[in-house]
């Protein structure tokens, strides 16, 4: 018995002995124990906390150039991945023609798109409309070639506001040199801009009569083809992300001082990563150097301030006219 018991503990620890050879082959995580480089929880922490903020909207890349941060953008994309901050997209199998180069020949505001946008589904927009009256349709012009935009606001959303609209930002382009019979503003077929589409008489709409009175071309896009104003749509939800959806007001001065910041931001500073990650102002400076940069600076207003001068102001008078002069 003696020697069994021995033979099977000499078996035995031979097993043990292969067991630990092929331990020992196994290999060895060569991984650094210190990582200098590596973002520190309070990084972390920052990143997510920006994120949460703009309810999961904003990708790496637009988070890094927003808010200047230093780490790279798949640093960033890793960190909004793990704290399970990434918004899962619907497949869209839709092809998206490239207009970039031909946008690129374009004169600088040869072509512009003009649209009008209702802020009142906006969530976190929506009690401070309401409790400090704010404005509740935006008046978009955008241009093509660099993507600049020019905006104002209305409580009414009709052709006697698109017509003040049309008229502040084409004196504008005139008193920097720009020759408006040169220039096209494409609407969509909205009564704002047209008219009332039962009318029996053929004339022309307040905004219409601005256009003609400054020698500018009206384009229309087909119905049913939205997608021809995609550039100012685009704005429209980029400043609904950047501005409407963030911040915070305490009266109808600091909502327009913020939408007037936003405004230089947008056209000064604010890279495009469709345009070659360049701002309106640089692509203004590369494609009309001859052009002055201050024309790009049109403040946000209320259009309401506009009724006393002169313009053409259609078939009616807008209820929000007797609201302006309370106010005031």
């Amino acid at each position: 018995f003696q020697a069994e018991d021995g033979i099977r503990d000499v078996e035995r620890s031979r097993g043990l002995g292969d067991v630990y050879k092929r331990q020992g082959l196994r290999d060895k995580s060569k991984a650094p124990h210190n990582i200098p480089h590596k973002m520190s929880v309070e990084e972390e922490a920052m990143i997510e906390d920006i994120r949460k903020r703009h309810k999961s909207k904003w990708g790496a890349i637009r988070l890094k150039q927003r808010y200047r941060i230093s780490r790279s953008h798949t640093a960033i994309h890793r960190v909004i991945r793990q704290k399970d901050l990434i918004k899962k997209k619907k497949k869209r199998w839709v092809k998206r023609k490239d207009l970039r180069e031909l946008k690129a020949k374009y004169e600088a505001f040869e072509k512009n798109q003009i649209d009008t946008k209702d802020l009142i589904d906006i969530y976190h927009y929506w009690p401070f409309m309401r409790g400090l009256r704010l404005p509740r349709y935006e008046y978009t012009c955008r241009e093509l070639s660099t993507g600049a935009s020019f905006f104002a606001y209305a409580n009414e959303n009709n052709s006697t506001y698109a017509s003040l609209f049309a008229d502040y930002v084409a004196q504008h382009l005139i008193s920097y040199g720009i020759d408006t019979a040169t220039i096209q503003f494409q609407t969509d077929n909205g009564s704002e801009y047209i008219g009332n589409v039962r009318k029996k008489i053929n004339r022309l709409s307040a905004f219409e009569k601005t256009l003609k009175r400054h020698k500018i071309y009206h384009g229309r896009i087909p119905p049913g083809c939205s997608h021809l104003q995609g550039d100012v749509e685009t704005f429209h939800r980029i400043v609904e992300d950047e501005l409407y959806d963030i911040e915070n007001y305490s009266n109808e001065a600091e909502f327009l001082g913020k939408a007037y910041a936003y405004q230089l931001y947008f056209n000064y500073i604010r890279e495009n990563r469709w345009r070659d990650n360049k701002s309106p102002l640089q692509l203004l400076r590369e494609r009309a150097p001859h052009l002055d940069e201050g024309m790009l600076n049109l403040p946000p207003i209320r259009l309401e301030i506009l009724l006393d001068g002169g313009v053409e102001t259609g078939y009616h008078v807008p209820g929000s006219v007797l609201w302006f002069f309370k106010k005031t």
